[in-house]
């Protein structure tokens, strides 16, 4: 029997206002919403339902719409998306191009440009240094060629005038040409290196091509790497010889640069293989690995750990140490997602998307490299959350089934085996069938998914749940920001964008408000 409260609660539910991508019933989202979605989603990279020069001109149409009547927002997004939110770089730095020309006449333009103080938890949208060339690159493809605004130029010099050593000498080819592009004040500059036993300003030294370089696993290597090609050149060294110079060269570098604790979590997520490949003790790399703060410091994705885990696995099957790291991997994922269980109380579901369009490979801007795609990306969430709370797991495509349990498999596995179903279309109602007909009752449900259901009768699903079974909290996890939504956000119907930890976070402080995306870009100082 339907009691007045559920009534009340289906009576409150509003219809569809929009059609997705396919052309089936669905929920608009606003376009400040819309904005912040792509800004922590998208790799500007083809998608199964959009490609990118339609993805650039939705983004153009959002940034411009928004600027228009609040600049100051759009800004506040941009920030939020780089900085604090998933960190993505290629879309935010588009986005930031675009923003330039509604940044005129505005006192807090040039902060725009500057650095994010990370301990103050305020400032522009410059990550790292490098970010401001791909910004000016941005802005001069879209621009034609235009002339850079003085807002991002005098932002641009602000940061290299307050830029540490390390980072001026990391990003040296930024450095030069931002260099020559803004004219930082040298005598203001703070960062200061040692060249031939004096002090020089890092710019200076790096703009008048000082030989001096950054203490990073780059220069160390190249420089073994150098000193011995050298050495083989001139005879002294045989190929065999020359290899197992270099390979000793670099474990020492890497276990310098380790224990000294200067090998960062990405740099070191990245090159695993080829420090399990040298290095004898792993000790030091075991303990950065699981390093909680550093894993969130450094802004570190699921799939950055995911893509480590299955280079271990597939590429060093050898290693003595292979396992040490993967149970490091294993254990530094686990520590940087807040405990769920004491927060998801009760029975909890995960309905995963595994749809054909899931399967559309993402790949790397830059160097082409595909690092997975939805689905992988929803199959490592599932995991997350029924490591954590125990969570029954259905996988849906034109039909529904459940899955099997993890059965001692663990994360890692239990995604692999999450991630391999193709099920045809996107039919989310077959879900809400499924647990109808079983009769099962969630207190909460997390819905994985690029939201382009083309089967348009989930809203009416969704319902008929409430209705003859139980009203659950929603946690819908958007994976590809097309524009539209499945279901409404009420009071307990909630959105997350991207595949970051961050969305953890969020449902472990147990925030109940559909606005609360918008209400932390608002806090946002620029």
């Amino acid at each position: 029997m339907t009691t007045p409260e559920i009534k009340k609660e289906l009576d409150n539910l509003p219809s569809p206002d929009t059609c997705n991508k396919e052309g089936h019933e669905a929920y608009s989202v606003s376009e400040e919403l819309q904005l912040l979605s792509m800004l922590n989603t998208l790799k500007m990279e083809p998608q199964y339902y959009s490609g990118t020069s339609e993805q650039l001109e939705r983004l153009q149409n959002l940034v411009t719409s928004v600027a228009s009547h609040d600049p100051y927002f759009a800004a506040q997004c941009i920030v939020y998306s780089r900085c604090k939110g998933e960190g993505m770089r290629t879309v935010n730095h588009v986005a930031a191009a675009l923003l330039t020309p509604y940044l005129r006449g505005h006192e807090w333009g040039k902060r725009f440009f500057s650095s994010w103080d990370k301990k103050a938890g305020k400032g522009g949208c410059i990550f790292r240094l490098d970010d401001m060339l791909e910004i000016k690159q941005a802005y001069e493809i879209l621009s034609n060629g235009g002339v850079l605004a003085n807002s991002m130029k005098k932002g641009f010099k602000e940061v290299l005038e307050n830029s540490d050593p390390y980072q001026i000498l990391k990003y040296k080819k930024a450095t030069i040409d931002l260099s020559n592009l803004v004219h930082p004040n040298i005598s203001k500059c703070k960062g200061v290196v040692m060249v031939d036993n004096h002090p020089v300003k890092a710019i200076d030294a790096v703009v008048r091509g000082l030989k001096v370089s950054a203490d990073t696993w780059e220069a160390s290597n190249s420089e073994a790497g150098q000193m011995v090609a050298s050495a083989k050149r001139a005879g002294n060294l045989s190929e065999e010889e020359a290899k197992e110079l270099l390979d000793k060269a670099k474990a020492e570098n890497w276990n310098g640069l380790l224990k000294d604790k200067k090998l960062g979590i990405l740099a070191a997520l990245r090159n695993i293989r080829n420090i399990l490949k040298v290095c004898e003790d792993v000790t030091d790399l075991c303990n950065l690995l699981s390093d909680e703060g550093q894993i969130i410091k450094g802004k570190i994705m699921p799939y950055q750990i995911d893509v480590a885990y299955s280079e271990v696995t597939n590429s060093c099957p050898d290693s003595p140490n292979r396992q040490k790291v993967l149970e490091s991997l294993e254990k530094g994922y686990k520590a940087s997602v807040p405990n769920l269980a004491q927060v998801c109380t009760g029975r909890n579901l995960v309905i995963l998307d595994c749809s054909s369009s899931m399967t559309w490979p993402m790949k790397d801007a830059r160097t082409g490299r595909s690092f997975g795609n939805c689905i992988k990306k929803a199959g490592l969430i599932a995991s997350t959350i029924v490591q954590a709370t125990n969570a029954d797991v259905i996988r849906f495509g034109s039909e529904a089934e459940y899955a099997e349990p993890m059965n001692g498999r663990n994360l890692f596995e239990y995604s692999q085996y999450l991630s391999r179903a193709d099920m045809g279309c996107t039919n989310l109602a077959a879900a809400f069938d499924l647990i109808i007909s079983e009769n099962k009752e969630y207190d909460r449900i997390f819905i994985l998914s690029d939201n382009e259901c083309n089967c348009g009768r989930q809203a009416r699903a969704y319902a008929d749940y409430i209705r003859r079974v139980n009203s659950p909290y929603i946690y819908s996890i958007d994976l590809a920001a097309y524009g539209s939504k499945p279901l409404e956000n009420t009071n307990k119907v909630f959105y997350y964008y991207g595949y970051g930890i961050s969305m953890f976070e969020d449902i472990a402080r147990n925030e109940f408000d559909p606005n609360f995306h918008i209400k932390k870009v608002r806090e946002i100082v620029i």
